[in-house]
């Protein structure tokens, strides 16, 4: 994963990220992967200095623990109520159009993606924060500090209705263009304008432990 405040040049997004995967991960991400973080990340890094959270981190393609699974975006911050360490997964979708497939609340049809349904985006960013929770020491107990957006940034409202009938938990919302100025507002809530450094290294740093038993 790689941690930037938004300062690389855009042009040259996706080759750091590019080259921090092949030399950590041994991973070499295919051009539509790196042209998708020349679209999206530019977006998400102007919304947060718009919002007046430039100091905000963005953990891009945060590995999930014991896992080869990625999250987009981890952002990190100071918590704008309690002053303790803030973090926001992200997912997001370049997605212009997009309906519920076969009126299955949990499946999605994307119009221009090959493949056929996807698993919906709200419930995606619910699995990895799920997830990260459980195997994330610095993060026990502590239900408070991690929440999830998906991040359609491409879509009008309209153009995906239908998904929002599965958005039903304050742990995880889901933004479209046409509700920037909302995302932001949900960003300053949740976020101080303070440096987001130290919520970062200690997120990175955190000893992993074993996942709570299923009951």
């Amino acid at each position: 994963m790689l941690a930037t405040d938004g300062s690389v040049p855009e042009r040259r997004l996706s080759e750091v990220i590019a080259e921090h995967l092949r030399r950590t991960a041994r991973i070499n991400p295919p051009d539509a992967e790196r042209r998708s973080w020349d679209r999206s990340l530019p977006v998400l890094a102007r919304d947060l200095v718009d919002a007046g959270l430039g100091a905000v981190e963005m953990l891009v393609e945060y590995q999930l623990p014991l896992t080869s699974k990625r999250a987009d975006v981890v952002l990190a911050g100071v918590d704008r109520r309690t002053g303790g360490d803030a973090y926001v997964v992200v997912e997001l979708k370049q997605w212009s159009q997009a309906e519920l497939f076969e009126g299955d609340p949990k499946l999605v049809l994307v119009e221009g993606v090959s493949g056929g349904p996807r698993l919906h985006p709200v419930l995606q960013v619910e699995n990895y924060c799920e997830y990260i929770a459980d195997f994330v020491a610095v993060l026990e107990g502590r239900n408070d500090a991690l929440r999830g957006v998906a991040y359609l940034h491409n879509a009008a409202d309209l153009d995906v209705e239908d998904l929002y009938g599965e958005v039903l938990s304050e742990q995880s919302r889901m933004f479209t263009r046409s509700r920037r100025g909302a995302f932001l507002d949900y960003l300053r809530e949740r976020f101080a304008s303070d440096s987001g450094a130290g919520a970062a290294d200690r997120l990175l740093t955190s000893a992993v432990r074993p996942s709570k038993p299923s009951r």
